[in-house]
């Protein structure tokens, strides 16, 4: 399987601060590029508490491009691809928070959450959160660096694939039961846990 597997890292609890982009990229169940991106945050604002969880400082970004800078390079990581973030709608929050704030129309593309996924592939385990999932897993990295929290990410989706013989979303979709998340200029419907059941029309029987 395809996908892009992201993770944003912020300066303040304000979804427009985001500060760095980490990217894996995945092909055939293959890492092939992995980067991580350092990002001036809008507003120009640290949290002590942030700072404190990623250890990205005002210094290592006040001269770095914005998101807005930065998304001619990456809109072809993202558009019409299939995007992958552990608490998916943290990180597609942010990115559509940070694009609105910019005027920038959203790329198009389905996305999954690796957080509900793995707690239908794994619901044995207590925690799901990145880092004990991948204690669980033997996936090795560290823990709030967006390059590393990418990567790990990818590396629990292909676990699950492997796990589960999937091939691709629909099977993943069809497999876990689950609602694929869909980000469009004009829509975004966010992945859900539990694809929505479809309500059957019912008719009273009429006695003759």
């Amino acid at each position: 399987m395809d996908f892009v597997a992201i993770d944003f890292e912020t300066a303040t609890s304000n979804y427009t601060s985001v500060c760095s982009l980490g990217i894996c990229v995945v092909e055939n169940n293959k890492i092939t590029d992995r980067k991580e991106i350092l990002i001036k945050p809008e507003p120009f604002e640290f949290n002590d508490y942030n700072i404190k969880i990623h250890g990205i400082t005002p210094d290592m970004v006040v001269n770095k491009p914005t998101l807005a800078d930065y998304w001619d390079k990456l809109k072809p990581y993202l558009d019409h691809k299939t995007v992958i973030a552990h608490n998916a709608g943290f990180d597609v929050g942010a990115l559509c928070a940070t694009l609105e704030h910019f005027n920038i129309p959203f790329p198009t593309f389905d996305y999954l959450c690796t957080v509900k996924l793995s707690q239908k592939a794994y619901p044995e385990l207590p925690s799901h959160k990145l880092n004990n999932l991948c204690d669980a897993l033997g996936i090795h990295f560290h823990h709030h660096r967006a390059y590393d929290d990418a990567y790990a990410c990818a590396a629990v989706m292909v676990r699950i694939l492997e796990d589960y013989s999937l091939l691709n979303l629909d099977e993943v979709e069809e497999c876990f039961e689950m609602e694929i998340g869909h980000l469009t200029p004009d829509t975004h419907l966010k992945c859900k846990k539990n694809k929505k059941k479809q309500k059957k029309n019912s008719k009273k029987a009429v006695n003759e």
